[in-house]
């Protein structure tokens, strides 16, 4: 039984690297910069932005989604493309710690202007904070309604 864990385990992490990998090449093959974006290229470039932040390791990256919807139909010129938490890489296991919640209740969010590809807004995203997309526009429109409301972002850094 052991041997089975260990051997998932390394498949893995194997298949992690191989992505990776992948996801450049896709980028280098697939993404001319400066051109528009069609969905599949948004997730390719959304993907090379969750890679290159420290967040890198918290997120599914081989699993980014576009949302569509209500909150999006009013920025027809922009993607959102959002990758759900990675449940293997838990920042604690104390499920009492306000780290463990949050992060369960976290998406990293990749918004790419549709006409040349250029990300907007790149960082971590608190769905139940927010019910609207305005405050990537304008990172403070999020307390005009409620000067205590907490920021329904966080700002990533890119690695390099």
């Amino acid at each position: 039984m052991r041997s089975k864990i260990y051997l998932l385990a390394i498949v893995a992490l194997f298949s992690g690297c191989t992505s990776t990998k992948a996801i450049y090449k896709n980028y280098d093959s697939l993404v001319s910069p400066g051109n528009s974006v069609n969905a599949e290229q948004a997730k390719i470039i959304a993907q090379r932005m969750l890679i290159d932040t420290e967040e890198k390791d918290s997120y599914r990256i081989s699993y980014p989604d576009v949302k569509t919807g209500d909150m999006v139909y009013k920025y027809p010129n922009f993607w959102f493309v959002v990758f759900g938490h990675n449940l293997f890489e838990p920042m604690t296991n104390d499920a009492i710690n306000p780290t463990y919640r949050d992060l369960l209740q976290t998406e990293f969010l990749v918004v790419i202007d549709k006409k040349n590809g250029k990300i907007a807004f790149f960082g971590e995203w608190y769905p139940k904070r927010e019910n609207d997309f305005d405050w990537v526009f304008d990172l403070h429109a999020y307390n005009r309604k409620d000067l205590l409301a907490l920021p329904p972002y966080k700002q990533a850094r890119e690695l390099f």
